[in-house]
């Protein structure tokens, strides 16, 4: 929780103007995302979003493997996320308030100047700041023309 409130608020830091122009553009030059295209990125980037991976374990202390699987498993969920593949069979899809693939690639398919879907695992910093509501228009606009 810790992980992705911090990673939230940078994220979206990153889409300020100056943030953009200078840092986050390079990660939004692939359009459509690729399981690639999660790590490419600003060295500064890198820093700043990889930073609230290490705040958790640096409060609640934990065994070195244990540390390391964390970190492999942030890898593994910003490739899956930036794959662009949303299999309805997918064990994410059992964690409640996953973002996944669909809700990341509506971040990058609106665009560089996107204010829409920060997240980095969990949905509920963009459901209570409201950055999720174009993504969630779009879903019950494409569920209502799949029932007409």
């Amino acid at each position: 929780m810790i992980e992705d409130y911090l990673n939230y608020w940078i994220h979206r830091w990153l889409h300020t103007e100056w943030a953009f122009k200078n840092i986050h553009y390079k990660h939004h030059e692939f359009v459509p995302v690729t399981g690639l295209t999660g790590p490419y990125a600003h060295w500064l980037e890198v820093l700043l979003l990889g930073f609230p991976s290490f705040v958790g374990p640096a409060f609640v202390p934990c065994h070195v493997v244990t540390f390391w699987l964390w970190i492999a498993l942030r890898q593994l969920e910003a490739i899956e996320t930036h794959g662009g593949f949303d299999f309805p069979w997918w064990p994410t899809k059992l964690i409640p308030f996953y973002g996944g693939p669909e809700f990341h690639d509506y971040h990058h398919s609106v665009g560089g100047k996107s204010q829409n879907n920060f997240a980095s695992v969990f949905t509920y910093c963009d459901y209570i700041y409201g950055t999720s509501k174009g993504y969630r228009f779009k879903k019950r606009h494409k569920a209502a023309s799949k029932e007409q």
